[in-house]
């Protein structure tokens, strides 16, 4: 959940932190127990808050932080 909500909203970098975080120890639960399930998921939570991370990046080289909505 945390690595779809740092893809949309990745200005903001707490969630794509979090979802890499608690994406890789989930990996990790999921590899030393496979019972435990959501292997898949928890990848996808990592690979998205990798790619969100790697937007806030990109954002920051660009330079351009200036949103603005409406007219």
């Amino acid at each position: 959940m945390l690595g779809i909500v740092g893809v949309f909203l990745c200005f903001v970098i707490v969630p794509s932190i979090l979802a890499v975080i608690f994406g890789g120890i989930a990996v990790s639960k999921a590899n030393q127990n496979p019972a435990v399930g959501g292997r898949g998921r928890a990848i996808a939570g990592l690979v998205l808050g990798l790619i969100s991370l790697g937007l806030f990046v990109l954002i920051l080289a660009i330079g351009d932080t200036n949103f603005t909505y409406g007219s």
